[in-house]
């Protein structure tokens, strides 16, 4: 993807820079609103990250120019600002709100929800501009017809939590009750979703005795069994494997998670395992694969 940057400090402007860059996406950086809005025509950004926070209200000033152009300038925007900072809550192009200070892994999750939100955005609209007869509503896909079925488990080998997260807003959309596992903040899952059937678990890093140590695993256990317990129609969803196994180890997150999907609970209950195989040997896979459904969204 290309992102334009638009920062006034120099440092961050360089740091942002290079974690887009270091993530494969193109990057051009500009000093100030009135750059942005110069490159836009010229660099055609498909994301811009913007620091509210750039004297005389020139953040809040782009915004606004963007939403009042004629025609509106529809590029999905990442708002960078600093803590108790506000932003309008009603300018469209804002996908993601970021605080300072952020780290790589911030910017590179904002960038990835921005982008889902957009095709989200683009599919409600090609959707709303078909022509539908009177007394017909659109069709919408459902889990059936994506052979999804609450009851199986599901692994996703995938390098983004996209497609997890788009099975995610289908069980939501049917009425299921979803438990996210994730190590992002609890905040960017809920400007995901937004859906009062979703929880998360953030297996946030905490500073313990000076070490990063994160949220241990049998305590993440506990509180997915009582949710699966006090819920009906219970999903449990790891959007992002790898994180947990870089700080728990391979075998104690599969084991982990055999645990979990080998349990009887007395009642169905569906587990979703987003996770890169990059470095799995055989057995690994088949850890997962020997009470799991592999599945893949990416072709579709």
């Amino acid at each position: 993807m290309r992102i334009l940057v638009a920062d006034d400090n120099i440092a961050l402007r360089e740091i942002l820079t290079e974690v887009v860059s270091d993530a494969g996406h193109t990057a051009e950086a500009v000093p100030s609103a009135d750059a942005a809005l110069s490159s836009i025509g010229t660099f055609h950004p498909d994301i811009i990250i913007l620091d509210i926070d750039m004297p005389n209200g020139q953040g809040l000033a782009f915004l606004d120019k963007m939403q009042n152009s004629e025609p509106p300038i529809n590029i999905p925007v990442v708002v960078i600002r600093s803590w108790g900072r506000q932003v309008p809550q009603d300018i469209s192009m804002v996908r993601c709100r970021i605080e300072k200070p952020f780290t790589s892994q911030d910017i590179l999750e904002s960038i990835n929800t921005a982008k889902v939100k957009e095709t989200e955005t683009e599919e409600q609209a090609s959707i709303a501009a078909k022509p539908v007869e009177t007394g017909q509503t659109p069709p919408s896909k459902t889990l059936a017809e994506k052979g999804v079925s609450f009851g199986s488990s599901y692994v996703l080998f995938q390098r983004s939590s996209n497609a997890v997260h788009g099975l995610i807003s289908m069980f939501d959309d049917e009425g299921y009750n979803v438990l996210i596992i994730t190590t992002k903040k609890k905040k960017t899952i809920i400007e995901r979703f937004r859906s009062k059937n979703i929880e998360s678990l953030s297996m946030s890093i905490k500073l313990l005795g000076g070490h990063f140590n994160i949220y241990g695993l049998g305590t993440m256990i506990e509180r997915i069994d009582e949710f699966i317990m006090k819920n009906g129609k219970p999903v449990i969803a790891f959007d992002d494997l790898n994180n947990i196994i870089d700080r728990n180890g391979m075998s104690s997150a599969l084991t982990a998670v055999h645990q979990l999907v080998t349990k009887k609970y007395g009642k169905d209950t569906t587990f979703l395992v987003s996770v890169d195989p990059t470095g799995f040997t055989t057995k690994d896979k088949e850890i997962l694969l020997n009470h799991m459904i592999y599945h893949d969204l990416s072709g579709e």
